[in-house]
């Protein structure tokens, strides 16, 4: 009884390819919010971080002011998965913004 259970084939389920962004759909999401407004550089900035850093939505919300380092080598700290410390460096472009 247990052979004919082991032997059964096993459901297959149709596996989802993890998809990255490519260039052109990072272009246009950084695109989206008004430059005009403070609101609008904002969201990109955090866009920006996001696409850089790569960073998860607990370690951005959870970094403060005092966890970036702006300059010459600019970085941020933050407390990721287990509270595990990382520090991630910023392109020039991100710590500008």
């Amino acid at each position: 009884m247990i052979h004919r259970g082991l032997a059964s084939p096993s459901k297959r389920t149709a596996q989802t390819d993890i998809a990255f962004l490519t260039r052109p759909e990072i272009e246009a999401l950084l695109a989206a919010p008004s430059q005009a407004t403070w609101s609008g550089r904002r969201e990109r900035m955090v866009l920006l971080i996001a696409v850089q850093t790569g960073l998860r939505v607990s370690e951005r919300t959870g970094v403060r002011c005092q966890d970036v380092v702006l300059g010459a080598g600019a970085h941020g700290h933050c407390t990721g998965k287990g509270r595990k410390e990382r520090c991630t460096p910023w392109r020039q472009e991100a710590a500008a913004a």
